[in-house]
């Protein structure tokens, strides 16, 4: 919807333009809001800021101001400028000063900080063995044991069938365990 055809159907029903220029942006106003807000705001916040943006925009076109054709960009920036605003606000109210005493965050032992290295070493090395894999089959693994994707889902995704993915899967397995082992790393049975 541009400019215009929003300034003809205003002349014609505000209350019809308003609900179409809400329908065309809502998804646009909440994705600028949301991506600005998500870290300080809970859902309400977010709710009340799109809210707000469409206020905005409503109170400019009934002051008749002129936008010269770019509505998206217009209303993008009126999002951006709105959710930043909100932003600070949230932030300022959230900033308070933390006494030590009230701190209950540990540090971390030395045993969990070798286990988490260990354990971060064995993921850099099982991603290059399945990059190694080739594809289909690497595809295949990262779908299955990081997206927990089923057979049929790979296979749709993948243009294979629900059972050839299902045997280049086991087929994938037995290699990555063979590719793991030459890298010095002897997994027993479900640690993969």
């Amino acid at each position: 919807m541009t400019d215009n055809e929003y300034r003809a159907l205003f002349e014609k029903s505000p209350a019809a333009a308003q609900n179409a220029l809400f329908e065309e942006y809502i998804n646009y106003v909440y994705s600028i809001v949301f991506n600005k807000l998500r870290s300080c705001g809970s859902a309400e916040d977010i709710e009340e800021c799109v809210s707000d943006v469409f206020s905005a925009v409503f109170l400019c076109y009934d002051s008749k101001q002129n936008i010269n054709g770019d509505l998206k960009g217009y209303i993008g920036r009126i999002a951006s400028n709105k959710a930043i605003n909100m932003f600070h606000s949230l932030s300022a109210k959230s900033d308070r000063t933390t006494y030590i005493e009230e701190m209950t965050t540990q540090l971390p032992s030395e045993d969990t900080v070798a286990k988490n290295a260990e354990q971060s070493e064995l993921q850099d090395i099982m991603i290059k063995c399945i990059k190694s894999l080739g594809e289909p089959d690497s595809s295949i693994m990262i779908h299955k044991y990081y997206y927990n994707m089923r057979s049929n889902e790979i296979g749709k995704k993948l243009s294979l069938p629900a059972a050839t993915v299902r045997v280049k899967c086991s087929r994938a397995l037995k290699k990555l365990k063979e590719l793991l082992t030459a890298e010095g790393y002897d997994l027993k049975e479900g640690e993969i």
